[in-house]
């Protein structure tokens, strides 16, 4: 018999089948049943609140019917009875009736009397973000809703669930009358309680899952409409049945008021206890039958050791030897069946494997750039002579290492993030970055890798080829710094002025911060010229440059935009900080300058500030209000102005 047929007669299907239709049969049976029952128990815990939320809100509406049919309250609303607020309507009263407030209208919709003991704001249950700022603001919202109710819907009072300014009450109303209810009502009753965590901790006690009171979230179309018992709670619709995992599920109940507004919502979540249960039986039960199959499967795998698996095992063992620390080794069973082919076969194909190998390595150690490979993690796996020179590394020291110990933290973040992408979207990708030399110098380099993939298809590393782009990126950086810089002093130009000002005043706007420009002009600065050369001047200008950068926190932020303009950027700074800072400078730039023989004493700066946000929202306008201030500083000399658009005008 040859190996495929010995194979083919393992059982190992067969008892995947048998264990997969025992699987599938129980989960639409068994467990089908189990879970309507555990739905059926979540059923009867949503009608148990719900009757234990009327059954609450009925004893509250038949004291507030008490109340309000009453011979008492009836004359006290005709101005008798002065004893009626201290004997009903005390704190302990209220205590005892489990009332938060209570209040009488009269026919106006005008409070008449009131009393209010509610819990303290933190204790408050509130839903949502909304938090209630005082007692009073809670007051007023309560009777608001109040009046509304009453006056849009019946005659027939209700108590409902509402919701004020986030905080859950219990809300009921009565007319009041007479005992016998046979007098003109004289006004409205309306008493209730804030459902504060200790009274929400007594209704989660009350039922067997966990009950969470939400915010509502619109009026949903698709739940069913549970029927209101009389006068007891306002609408109620219940959601579907929704199984939040294997282990729990959920029921939603949203209580309208008597206008049909979405008031409050009660989530009810319950555990899948019954399910569970039939879960973890069938798993035993599969257990058991893999169990028992498994033990067959071992007697025939014992009957197999002899002529298949063992040699199997050696032909793993010879193949997981074959290395490049091993060359030229092979397979050494030599069977005549299906085995032995496959030896022969894997014995010709590592002969033309290592001509292979040979032929690629020559090819490598000829390139001039670099070459490596990565595993799926970044480890170095291979490397050519090139790559290794360009880094003053020795094979050895990069093979078996990340590739990332040649970066800083930054680059090295920034290329796992590449090669994450290039995995996922399968496109080769270029990264350029400083490395790290052995000697601890820096180079620019630059890369270009492709993803590789195994005779599978399945990704399995990178590979890349390395160039040194050190001398590009120095000129670069140097054709970027003449750009920037003015060549006389080494501070920025004009170019480098207008930009950083624009990023400057973006991201102010952003951090709703403050910016300031100081402008500065130096006084009599033609007169050096003019009477001791360009020479001396540029000299001048060059100590002035110096005395700038000193004077700053930022020094990066001092410009020359020619001739003897200088301007300055102060960031996250207020009015105060900017004339600090100048008469910093009229302090560092008044000091007599000595070039050579030349004593200069009488060259002194004239500083214009402006303020963002206060003089101007865009750079030119910041630009033009600083300039204003610094001709206003120049008619004395020797000065900082902050930019006064009043008093120019004025002036002028």
């Amino acid at each position: 018999m040859t190996l495929r047929k010995r194979l083919f007669w393992l059982f190992g299907p067969l008892l995947v089948l048998v264990l997969s239709s025992a699987f599938v049969l129980s989960q639409q049976l068994i467990l089908t049943r189990f879970d309507r029952q555990d739905s059926a128990l979540l059923d009867t815990e949503a009608k148990r609140l719900r009757n234990l939320l009327d059954d609450n809100l009925k004893r509250n509406l038949d004291l507030v019917n008490g109340y309000g049919e009453w011979d008492d309250s009836y004359e006290f609303m005709q101005g008798g009875n002065p004893d009626f607020i201290r004997s009903n309507m005390d704190t302990e009263a209220m205590r005892l009736s489990n009332f938060d407030f209570m209040v009488f209208l009269d026919m106006q919709d005008q409070v008449y009397a009131e009393q209010w003991v509610p819990p303290d704001l933190p204790e408050l249950l509130v839903l949502g973000d909304r938090r209630p700022e005082n007692h009073l603001s809670l007051r007023d919202d309560i009777l608001n809703l109040g009046k509304r109710l009453k006056q849009n819907g019946s005659s027939n009072l209700k108590g409902q669930f509402v919701r004020v300014q986030g905080v859950p009450v219990v809300l009921a109303m009565s007319a009041i009358s007479n005992s016998e209810g046979s007098l003109a009502p004289l006004g409205t009753l309306i008493a209730g309680y804030f459902i504060d965590g200790e009274r929400a901790e007594q209704l989660q006690s009350r039922v067997n899952a966990v009950l969470r009171l939400l915010p509502p979230d619109g009026m949903p179309t698709d739940w069913q409409l549970l029927p209101a018992p009389g006068n007891g709670l306002n609408p109620v619709h219940i959601s579907p049945r929704r199984l939040l995992d294997s282990e729990h599920q959920q029921r939603l109940l949203l209580f309208s008021n008597s206008l049909g507004e979405p008031e409050l919502l009660l989530e009810l979540t319950k555990d899948r206890r019954l399910y569970q249960d039939g879960r973890q039986t069938i798993a035993i039960f599969l257990l058991l039958s893999s169990a028992i199959g498994l033990l067959a499967w071992l007697l025939i795998y014992l009957g197999l050791e002899h002529w298949i698996l063992y040699r199997v095992s050696r032909m793993h063992r010879e193949m997981a030897a074959i290395g490049p620390d091993s060359p030229h080794q092979r397979l050494s069973d030599s069977g005549r069946d299906e085995l032995g082919q496959l030896a022969g076969e894997a014995n010709r194909m590592l002969e033309r494997l290592e001509q292979s190998e040979v032929r690629d390595r020559q090819i490598l150690d000829a390139i001039q750039d670099g070459y490596f490979e990565l595993d799926p993690t970044g480890v170095i796996l291979a490397v050519n002579r090139a790559l290794c020179q360009m880094l003053g590394y020795s094979a050895e020291e990069l093979l078996q290492h990340r590739f990332d110990n040649v970066l800083n933290a930054e680059d090295s973040q920034r290329a796992r993030q590449l090669f994450t992408q290039a995995r996922d979207s399968g496109e080769n990708a270029t990264f350029a970055a400083p490395f790290c030399r052995r000697d601890g110098s820096l180079g620019y380099y630059e890369t270009r890798f492709s993803l590789v993939h195994d005779s599978q298809g399945r990704f399995s590393g990178f590979r890349g080829i390395l160039r040194d782009i050190s001398a590009q990126v120095a000129y670069q950086n140097q054709l970027l710094d003449m750009a920037y810089r003015d060549p006389l002093t080494g501070l920025g130009n004009r170019k480098a002025f207008a930009e950083h000002l624009k990023n400057a005043l973006e991201q102010a706007q952003r951090q709703q911060g403050q910016l300031a420009l100081l402008y500065l002009d130096l006084d009599r600065f033609k007169e050096v010229n003019d009477r001791f050369g360009h020479d001396t001047g540029d000299a001048l200008l060059q100590k002035i440059a110096e005395r700038l950068r000193n004077a700053m926190r930022q020094p990066d932020r001092v410009y020359r935009l020619g001739g003897d303009e200088f301007t300055l950027l102060l960031q996250d700074a207020s009015r105060e900080m900017a004339l600090k800072l100048a008469e910093r400078l009229l302090t560092a730039l008044g000091t007599p300058l000595q070039l050579g023989a030349q004593h200069i004493d009488f060259v002194t700066p004239s500083i214009g500030i402006a303020l963002y946000p206060e003089h101007a929202q865009d750079p030119e306008g910041l630009i033009k209000s600083a300039d204003s201030a610094m001709y206003e500083a120049k008619r004395e000399r020797n000065r900082a102005c902050v930019y006064q658009p009043e008093a120019l005008s004025s002036e002028s």
